[in-house]
């Protein structure tokens, strides 16, 4: 993998996490998004800048993918991005939402990660 797609490929798992951190400052204190209907919940998405933030972080992650699969392997692509926005989510987990990482979430994501590199490496 050049330099650039993997710029491309860290581009897109930095707004990935980006967004799903968005959402959750949008909607993590709530019980049940969808507890007033589905029009409900789509309104409450829609007049909420965190989610559009988080919706508009999506759409740029998207952006550096596509350019990134241009440029390399969709098998080898995704797996490093999605290895790369777990890793980024567990550090804003923690930082940022006092999430407790236990021994079990840090085996479970080495397990992941493992898994990705076989797939994406050696397979």
């Amino acid at each position: 993998m050049d330099r650039l797609t993997f710029l491309l490929l860290a581009g897109s798992a930095v707004f990935n996490a980006s967004a799903n951190t968005l959402m959750k400052l949008a909607f993590g204190h709530q019980k049940d998004l969808l507890d007033g209907g589905a029009v409900n919940a789509v309104l409450r998405i829609v007049f909420n800048p965190w989610a559009v933030a988080g919706v508009g972080c999506f759409g740029i992650s998207f952006i550096f993918l596509s350019a990134a699969l241009t440029r390399t392997d969709l098998s080898l692509a995704y797996p490093f991005m999605a290895g790369l926005v777990f890793l980024l989510v567990l550090g804003v987990s923690v930082i940022f939402f006092s999430e407790q990482v236990t021994l079990w979430r840090l085996a479970g994501m080495a397990a992941i990660l493992a898994g990705i590199w076989l797939i994406s490496v050696k397979g």
